[in-house]
């Protein structure tokens, strides 16, 4: 095989003949492999890092490198694909520790300046150690993506300069000391009411959680002098502080530490900081705050306050202590009202005005939630009952006085108030008493003519079916059947008869025999 070249050369691969063209003779070229592979210069290995180290070092010291970043780039690749990349990684990381030990050597020295100005000088350090170690990387890309990511268990530089950091952070004990404790104080501060740099504080906090000694080392501290800051503080406004104010800065102080994780405190760290918040402040003094303020919050309508103390107490467990203080609120001014004895006319409205602002509260503040509705109608038992027997005969009155009539009283307001009344009924244990007054008080307004509206009477005994039955109200109702029939077929002095008969005759359980005398008695007369 052979091919011509620009000068009528022929040049045939080895030991193929020469061919002519053109009638001229042509000369035959051989290509042979060298003899000898070609060698590195003996101190190619030396030269070579003594430049990538001076490049490290301008980096470290701030200042321009004389190289540029793709002849570094290429002269790390060099060492690398000449089997030089083990030695290579040593030295760079020698290099690095060797920096990082001189610059806390530093820190060191300025322990001694104010907590504000030396962690802002850590910061400092810290920063430029990220933005030289990123640049360094770029330099050294080659060694890290190929020799590093090839050997599992070996760090990569940016991590191997974090380890190192950590190791002379260790050796320098009085550094790492002098940076939690500034930080801490700065947390402190702000606690108090100061301004603080949150800036500095999130750019440290990071660096701490790079190194690995956020959550080792200063979340616990932090907890600590969390708890101890908030259980002084708890004790010092429970003595102070009236409840709603308590409850105020305790709300206050929850939204202050969330608003600290979402700007420079590690997320890590936003649960254990409220559950000490919490604790201190209202798992700890929680009877403090129901024996110290919830009768006057109840008794003075606070609907918003009860909410944030329904809120706040649920959150460390403390809403069965609420439930029992709300039951017993509830029994005490209900069985008040009760035996209050010289303000009996007054019962029924006070009892329902009780019952609409506890409506009111356990619909707003405690969000309707079951278990306080159970212990409203518990508690609303024990104290109409508290009393045999009044409760529901005034009851009855009241009911017969909203049946006889009230001017301005439409029949939508006149049915609200009914079944006010009836709710109260509800938690009247000897409903016979109310029973036999309602009877009493019904032939009265059906003699004399005194019912409001036949339709109201109706809808009354159709609520007191719905609620106790027919076999309650099935006397009740013989009643109006009597007196539809006899407005039907008698005359007006018969008629008179017959409503007695009926209505007596209902009101004794079936006796015929009283009915008729009350009957004759109204037509005599």
């Amino acid at each position: 095989m052979s091919s011509q070249n620009k000068n009528g050369m022929v040049i045939n691969a080895p030991g193929a003949k020469a061919t002519p063209t053109n009638g001229q003779t042509t000369k035959k070229l051989v290509l042979k492999p060298l003899k000898l592979k070609p060698k590195l210069p003996a101190n190619f290995e030396e030269d070579t890092w003594a430049k990538l180290q001076a490049a490290v070092k301008a980096v470290h010291n701030k200042q321009p490198v004389a190289t540029s970043l793709e002849e570094l780039y290429r002269a790390v690749e060099d060492m690398c694909r000449h089997q030089m990349q083990d030695r290579l990684y040593n030295r760079l990381q020698a290099e690095c520790d060797a920096h990082i030990g001189q610059q806390m050597s530093a820190l060191q020295s300025q322990t001694q300046m104010a907590p504000s100005a030396f962690l802002e000088r850590v910061s400092a350090t810290w920063d430029d150690y990220c933005s030289q170690m990123l640049l360094i990387r770029s330099i050294f890309l080659y060694l890290d993506r190929t020799y590093v990511m090839s050997l599992p268990g070996l760090r990569s530089l940016f991590d191997t300069g974090l380890v190192s950091l950590r190791k002379h952070l260790a050796e320098h004990s009085n550094v790492e000391s002098h940076i939690m404790r500034g930080l801490l104080d700065l947390v402190d501060r702000e606690r108090q009411g100061d301004a603080v740099d949150r800036q500095l504080l999130a750019g440290l906090v990071r660096m701490l959680g790079d190194l690995g000694l956020y959550s080792t080392t200063f979340s616990p501290k932090l907890l600590d002098e969390t708890a101890a800051f908030y259980k002084a503080e708890g004790l010092r406004l429970m003595e102070s502080t009236d409840v709603p104010h308590y409850l105020i800065h305790c709300e206050s102080r929850i939204q202050q530490e969330q608003e600290r994780c979402l700007h420079y405190l590690d997320p890590s760290s936003r649960r254990p900081l409220l559950h000490e918040v919490e604790q201190q402040l209202l798992a700890a003094h929680v009877k403090q705050i129901l024996d110290k303020g919830f009768k006057s919050l109840m008794s003075g309508h606070r609907v918003q306050d009860l909410g944030r103390l329904y809120s706040l107490l649920g959150r460390v467990g403390g809403t069965d202590a609420l439930r029992e203080e709300w039951k017993r609120y509830i029994v005490t001014t209900g069985t008040a009202i009760v035996k209050d004895e010289a303000n009996d006319k007054e019962l029924v409205e006070r009892f329902l005005d009780l019952k609409t602002q506890l409506d009111e509260i356990l619909s707003i503040s405690f969000q309707s939630a079951p278990t306080f509705s159970d212990q409203l109608t518990s508690a609303f038992q024990v104290a109409v009952n508290s009393r045999s027997n009044k409760p529901a005969e005034l009851v009855a009155k009241f009911i017969d006085a909203k049946l006889r009539g009230s001017k301005g009283v439409n029949e939508g307001e006149l049915e609200a108030t009914l079944d006010k009344a009836l709710v109260v009924f509800g938690y009247i244990q000897g409903k016979d008493v109310f029973e036999a007054f309602y009877k009493k008080d019904l032939a009265k307004r059906l003699l004399l003519g005194r019912s409001a509206s036949m339709d109201a009477e109706k809808l009354m005994i159709s609520k007191l079916k719905t609620g106790c039955g027919g076999n309650f109200t099935a006397n009740i109702e013989g009643m109006f059947r009597y007196v539809q029939q006899g407005r039907a077929w008698l005359g007006w002095r018969c008629r008179a008869w017959w409503l007695a008969a009926s209505i007596a005759e209902t009101a004794t359980g079936g006796c015929s025999t009283t009915g008729v005398q009350v009957g004759l008695i109204c037509c005599s007369t």
